[in-house]
């Protein structure tokens, strides 16, 4: 087998314009991701206050109340799985675009990846509050409110008036 011809300057140039292209998608389609997720916990709080508002209302049908509650529980399971699906698919387009800052030369450059994780870019000497993970804590808040809509429909099923 006979090695291929020397690379030239023109297939050096356009292998770099087409990474720099890839890198242009790939950070767009991150931070497409990296939206989505945010606006998940934002809108499941208020369909959850809506939810627990009726679940909570004094004087209401029991029934009612519990249909309230577990569509509650149900948006909250349905909701941590979409916020999970769009933090796995940023964090793939982000390790993706690493790769390509490596290719393109950027780390030495910069002295850090641009889409490093933030320990790396800003060092393990921040605030605890601001080393905790964004991402886990509003997934254990919409984790707390399914919690808090299943607490609500047995109440409203078993009767016991808890909330009243």
């Amino acid at each position: 087998m006979t090695p291929g011809p020397p690379a030239t300057q023109a297939e050096d140039q356009v292998s770099e314009q087409v990474l720099m292209a890839a890198y242009a998608v790939v950070g767009a389609r991150r931070t497409s991701f990296d939206t989505m997720m945010w606006q998940v916990p934002a809108l499941t709080t208020a369909a959850q206050a809506f939810l627990l508002t009726i679940a909570l209302q004094p004087g209401g049908s029991p029934a009612a109340q519990a249909v309230a509650a577990i569509l509650g529980a149900i948006l909250a399971v349905l909701s941590a799985q979409l916020m999970a699906k769009h933090r796995h698919l940023e964090m793939s387009d982000s390790r993706l675009a690493e790769r390509i800052e490596r290719q393109l030369g950027l780390e030495q450059g910069l002295g850090v990846p641009p889409h490093a994780a933030g320990r790396f870019r800003l060092g393990n000497h921040q605030p605890w509050w601001i080393r905790l993970s964004s991402y886990r804590l509003w997934l254990l808040g919409v984790a707390s409110f399914g919690v808090a809509d299943l607490v609500v429909a047995l109440d409203a099923m078993a009767g016991l008036g808890l909330f009243h």
